[in-house]
């Protein structure tokens, strides 16, 4: 059996990479040997991964590349891998591709999971944008394979001469569509549970972080709230802003108006409830949440900024940022209606399970 190397997952649950780690994991390791590197072993996730006779390396964070650097190559050394396939959201995290090429593995596979940086400092963002350009002029031709969940998020990451050529393939973030459809029964159960019977609910699910933009979301519901006050805003999620979004809501007298759940197992259950799914990021690679949402029915209102890619059924609207939070909130209180199962558009069969698996074993083959 051929062994791989994959990088890089933090506990499991952490967002986006992490759940397709997992999911690449389920459906390859019965023909590919795969072991992990992550930055700080989760306990649970070690236990998780025994099932798959998976190892979990720690290895040193960005902040000390020397110390990566030396570790990769040990553990390159030691496992006798013969691929490495590194899920990254940044050119800066470059290091394990060079360590790789110098121990010579044959197969060194980049894949692009964004197409920003997510930094909390409006400086410090700017200077790894910097810093990323940079790394990204040489990152290419550590590799010799090239992913991305979205075309824009392979430009962010590769050169056009990469992403325009046979060496770059897309594998769009897969959902379980059935698992989200519209359910009327479950809608009004979790309506009752929730008492949001009799409100208009506008949802979003997500990391509450700058990527996400839940300022600007907070702005936009108060001015649906000025026009519709039976509005109920619905944020799952946690992450470093969760504190700060929350004095936000209470600086605008909204507290009995925004529910702050946190972070939910089944996130499934609170679409059935929302009557609206709104994304305002600043940047995404291809937003997960966006494609469940889509798949509820949910009538979606997500950034410009974000690739019409993820755009898989005709009920789902991209808005520029600067229009600002009027017209976001009168265009969203326009979707008022009733819930209805998604229909789906014809490009929806890329984000189709089934048609993930094969692309994940297909990047395994040539191993």
């Amino acid at each position: 059996m051929k062994k791989m190397l994959v990088g890089f997952i933090m506990d499991g649950r952490a967002g986006g990479i992490d759940r397709y780690l997992l999911n690449f994991l389920e459906t390859v390791h019965e023909q590919t040997k795969v072991d992990l590197l992550t930055n700080e072993i989760d306990p649970d996730l070690e236990k998780q991964l025994k099932k798959y006779n998976t190892q979990l390396f720690a290895i040193a964070n960005l902040k000390h590349p020397l110390s990566q650097y030396r570790q990769v190559r040990m553990i390159l050394r030691e496992g006798g891998y013969d691929a490495v396939y590194l899920n990254i959201s940044t050119a800066i995290d470059c290091i394990a591709a060079i360590a790789s090429k110098h121990e010579k593995i044959p197969v060194r596979i980049l894949h692009s999971h964004s197409s920003g940086n997510d930094c909390e400092s409006a400086l410090k963002r700017n200077v790894f944008n910097f810093i990323h350009r940079i790394c990204r002029c040489f990152l290419y031709r550590y590799a010799t394979q090239y992913y991305a969940c979205s075309v824009r998020a392979g430009e962010w990451m590769f050169p056009e001469k990469i992403v325009h050529s046979d060496r770059f393939e897309v594998i769009f973030n897969a959902v379980d569509r059935e698992k989200y459809r519209y359910d009327e029964a479950v809608r009004k159960a979790v309506r009752e549970e929730m008492g949001f019977d009799g409100h208009f609910v506008v949802g979003h699910a997500g990391n509450f972080c700058y990527q996400k933009n839940h300022f600007f979301l907070i702005d936009v519901f108060e001015e649906i709230h000025k026009k519709s006050p039976d509005a109920v805003l619905l944020l799952a999620g946690d992450g470093v802003r969760f504190e700060a979004v929350k004095e936000k809501v209470r600086e605008k007298g909204l507290e009995t108006s925004v529910r702050m759940p946190g972070h939910c197992s089944d996130v499934g259950k609170l679409y059935q409830a929302m009557d609206v799914f709104v994304l305002p990021s600043n940047f995404e690679g291809l937003p997960i949440a966006g494609i469940e949402a889509q798949s509820a029915g949910l009538p979606c209102f997500m950034s410009s900024r974000i690739t019409e890619e993820s755009r898989i059924t005709e009920n789902c609207r991209f808005l520029p940022l600067e229009a600002g939070a009027k017209e976001w909130a009168q265009e969203i209180l326009n979707a008022k209606g009733e819930r209805k199962a998604a229909e789906f558009l014809e490009n929806a069969d890329d984000y189709d399970l089934e048609n993930q698996k094969r692309q994940l074993l297909s990047l395994t083959e040539n191993i």
